[in-house]
């Protein structure tokens, strides 16, 4: 009902918009799946783009996003500039949606429309694999609109109101389908149009600018859902924000800016915590807590004597199967190509069903059918009374797992890793490989 409520009070109040260079549109939209209540799958937004470049089949598009409920991105993915009129138009935006089942990307399709031949009463194509049909007119507010229907063999996928004298989505509901099938409805509308003067214009390209400047100099790839903040990254983005958000004031920039500031604050934080952890740790003798084989028998601890340790500490759960999942498959390459005698790789589940015996027997299937799933040769422990703790826990600073532990053969925690490792394709995990070599050649 309350989104119901909200299409209507957009439809009466729908500003009459152009298409042109300098034109500042903002929609606002939600993303609800079809059963359950609104109030906990509900995902709302608002999409603001900046039209730029325009071109007489299509025009360049800034955009900026804000999510609120069921997740959402970093800032450094709330921003992008596109191409509209493209078929393979890269960069557009998308919607970070959180599930229990596991995180999805919702597309959002460009409320810049663009056809050759021009729409027209009775017109139809196919496009996609998807029919397309005019199916008569209608008006949003004080504006005429073309009603377009997009269907395929299994029914209507969107509905789309399109502004009969602009290449312009006026409105639009999608059927979504995720997971196993499960139906959503994404909705959004047009709320504000704004022709900008050539000063303003000029000063919002340049702020999307140099935000997309600064997200390229980082090396970071639009998108990707866990970013790694390397020290590097850090150091980079702690120097050069504060020119970058000086030249954001206002608009659709503001919050990602304020946003950005904040979470260089945070990261510095958390990575001057994980760092303190990492100097108690290294160079002192590891903890031997109680971990148990997946079968259920304690282990044994005497095994890992005299040989380079590492420790992979992550949930190791099959569903949902996210990244970074795929680099134990590297890891397993790792130990695949170090003699046993030398270097013992373990990975020790770390998830909180192991620690409510309800839920405990399902968390260890779903780590064995990860295991089979990835073909894994290295063994895999249960953490199931928190021994992650004496390992230091990153998440207490706000981190995410994985963590990586290398112990030496003296016993001693030889390397503490917070995060992902960079790939190499050839070499897999290159750097760990080369501090596990280390380790044993520097102890023969």
């Amino acid at each position: 009902m309350q989104a119901l409520l909200l299409a209507l009070a957009f439809a009466s109040n729908t500003p009459a918009a152009t298409v042109e260079a300098g034109t500042q549109l903002v929609f606002q939209g939600s993303f609800v799946a079809e059963k359950g209540s609104a109030a906990e799958t509900e995902k709302q937004f608002k999409l603001s783009l900046l039209v730029a470049d325009v071109r007489p089949k299509g025009a360049g598009v800034y955009w900026a996003l804000e999510e609120q409920g069921r997740g959402g991105w970093s800032w450094i993915h709330r921003f992008g500039l596109y191409q509209a009129g493209r078929a393979d138009a890269e960069g557009q935006p998308t919607l970070l949606y959180e599930r229990a089942e596991g995180t999805n990307e919702i597309q959002l399709m460009s409320p810049l429309f663009y056809r050759d031949p021009p729409l027209a009463e009775g017109a139809q194509w196919k496009e996609d694999r998807f029919d397309h049909a005019v199916t008569g007119t209608g008006k949003l507010g004080d504006t005429t609109a073309w009603n377009v229907e997009v269907s395929n063999g299994y029914g209507l996928k969107r509905s789309m109101l399109i502004d009969q004298r602009n290449p312009l989505i006026l409105s639009l509901k999608e059927n979504v389908f995720i997971g196993q099938g499960e139906k959503h409805e994404l909705r959004y509308e047009l709320v504000s149009a704004t022709q900008l003067d050539t000063t303003q214009a000029e000063a919002g390209v340049a702020a999307f600018d140099g935000l997309l400047a600064l997200r390229n100099r980082l090396g970071i790839v639009p998108g990707t859902r866990d970013t790694k903040w390397s020290d590097e990254r850090l150091g980079m983005l702690r120097e050069q924000l504060p020119s970058v958000v000086t030249k954001i004031t206002e608009g659709p920039l503001a919050t990602i800016a304020r946003d950005a500031e904040r979470d260089a604050q945070d990261q510095k934080n958390r990575a001057g915590a994980v760092e303190l952890m990492r100097g108690k740790l290294v160079g002192n003798a590891a903890p031997r807590p109680e971990l148990h084989q997946l079968n259920g028998k304690p282990f044994d601890w005497s095994q890992t004597d005299g040989k380079v340790t590492v420790l992979h500490f992550w949930e190791y759960r099959d569903t949902p199967l996210e990244e970074p999942y795929g680099q134990i498959a590297y890891l397993d390459f790792l130990f695949r190509n170090r003699p046993s005698e030398d270097v013992v790789v373990m990975g020790v589940c770390v998830n909180q069903r192991l620690q409510d015996p309800e839920t405990q027997s399902k968390a260890i299937l779903s780590a064995k059918k990860l295991v089979a799933f990835m073909n894994l040769s290295y063994p895999i422990l249960a953490d199931q009374v928190d021994g992650i703790r004496q390992f230091g826990d990153p998440r207490i600073t706000g981190a995410k797992l994985p963590l990586f532990v290398v112990i030496g053969k003296d016993g001693k925690i030889a390397h503490y890793h917070v995060g992902t490792y960079e790939v190499n394709r050839d070499r897999g995990l290159e750097e760990l490989d080369a501090i596990v070599k280390k380790a044993v050649t520097s102890e023969k």
